[in-house]
């Protein structure tokens, strides 16, 4: 069923990816060795983390529990990983069952990171053969965009750097767990950062790309994922796929996966101080609050202004809806901000029934349907100042482009430059009797 649901890549796809890579460009505008950018943010709770790399989304979670340790290690306490890959990320994942793709992410990553000793595990150890802290870090994926081992390792190791574990006391046989009012948490000890980073080989080993994008990962034929530390020390190398790789490419991969590796581990340990000097100041911490400011900012700034940008917009060409009725002088002002494609606009079906006076040159309109009705309204000052009347005048006027035309084309004045046409002939004939 999922090789069903499964994003199927096309041939058009894969050629035109091949195509840009021959042209040494890619889909994104990346270069072969550069990376995506890497986001890291905690929860309100300790080792909560969420990290983005570029559009791939990951969320991780540590969280412990008392329990008798291994026979074989009796000192040491325990550390699980779990991967899981939720429907949410991408379709073709089906929740609650391991599938093969999980299964070798989960086994990377606990390769990389519980293989190298990066977490001490005998800090965990409460009483020799009795009780001791056992570690689980459970990571969901949110989104799948490509190369989910890199992002899951990085939020793997900024949530075991983050998280803080209750202090324990042991009186005989009694063991005591202090909550935070009580004792301080304790931090977990970790000895060094393993980093997990990818690079797909794509049409046998010609072009190395880093941090692939899902499009990329559909086209590549095998994959080179490799576990480095900020000193450089190898923690583990997977090469998946059919490929045919030079040592010399190898070694020149590893070196520049070092680099990016020291980059990766300097970001973590920065995003863990400051958000630890934070939560000392007692702020409102998490990535809710983020994830809820970025929402209001979108509803009340970005999404407000282009919707009233559009009603405003709306108005403008709909000239039948929301009409006022105003006084010449008010016409005659706002026909010298309005453009000439406003004065142009075809308006040949208007809905009027009667005009009331109000007084002080104002009218209300009462609208029905009429079509090809201009309704003018005509105030000079001795006609408001003796009767108060409103004259009202519907006009149309025809212009016919040729006699022996079939059709003949209806052309309707704007009112506006009708009046204002009357009242510069009105003044030139006051100017002659003058």
């Amino acid at each position: 069923m999922s090789s069903i649901r499964k994003t199927i890549i096309t041939n058009c796809e894969k050629n035109f990816l091949i195509k840009n890579l021959s042209e040494w460009t890619r889909l994104d505008g990346r270069a072969f060795n550069e990376f995506r950018n890497v986001e890291i943010e905690f929860g309100k709770d300790w080792g909560c983390c969420k990290v983005s790399l570029g559009k791939t989304m990951v969320i991780s979670q540590v969280s412990c529990e008392l329990q008798q340790p291994k026979s074989s290690r009796p000192n040491e306490g325990v550390l699980n990983i779990n991967l899981e890959l939720n429907p949410m990320a991408e379709p073709s994942f089906e929740a609650g069952r391991q599938s093969d793709l999980s299964s070798q992410l989960n086994r990377l990553l606990e390769k990389c990171i519980k293989d190298s000793k990066a977490v001490d595990l005998e800090s965990l150890c409460v009483k020799v053969n009795e009780k001791a802290w056992a570690f689980r870090v459970d990571i969901n994926v949110l989104n799948h965009e490509g190369n989910i081992l890199d992002c899951a390792s990085i939020a793997a190791l900024s949530s075991l750097a983050h998280f803080r574990r209750p202090d324990v006391t042991c009186d005989g046989e009694e063991y005591k767990i202090h909550n935070v009012k009580q004792r301080d948490p304790i931090p977990t000890v970790i000895h060094h950062y393993p980093v997990c980073i990818t690079y797909a080989i794509v049409k046998e080993g010609e072009y190395i790309l880093a941090d692939p994008t899902l499009l990329e990962e559909g086209v590549a034929e095998a994959f080179l994922t490799i576990g480095l530390n900020a000193y450089k020390e190898l923690c583990g190398l997977h090469l998946g796929g059919n490929a045919h790789l030079t040592t010399k490419a190898i070694l020149e991969t590893s070196n520049k996966a070092a680099k990016r590796a020291v980059d990766l581990v300097q970001l973590i340990k920065e995003a863990v101080e400051i958000d630890t000097n934070e939560r000392l100041t007692m702020k409102s911490l998490g990535f809710h609050n983020t994830l809820d400011k970025q929402i209001s900012d979108v509803h009340v700034d970005e999404l407000g202004k282009y919707l009233d940008h559009w009603t405003m917009d709306k108005i403008k060409r709909n000239p039948k809806k929301n009409q006022k009725v105003t006084t010449p002088m008010e016409e005659t002002e706002s026909t010298e901000e309005e453009s000439e494609e406003d004065k142009s606009m075809d308006v040949s079906q208007e809905k009027v029934e009667s005009i009331t006076n109000l007084g002080d040159g104002t009218a209300k309109l009462d609208i029905s349907t009429a079509q090809h009705e201009w309704i003018t309204i005509e105030s000079d000052e001795e006609s408001e100042k003796e009767d108060d009347v409103i004259i009202v005048e519907p006009k149309v006027e025809t212009l016919s482009i040729d006699s022996n035309s079939e059709e003949e084309q209806v052309l309707v004045l704007n009112p506006v430059q009708r009046s204002a046409a009357k009242k510069k002939k009105k003044k030139k004939k006051k100017n002659i009797i003058s």
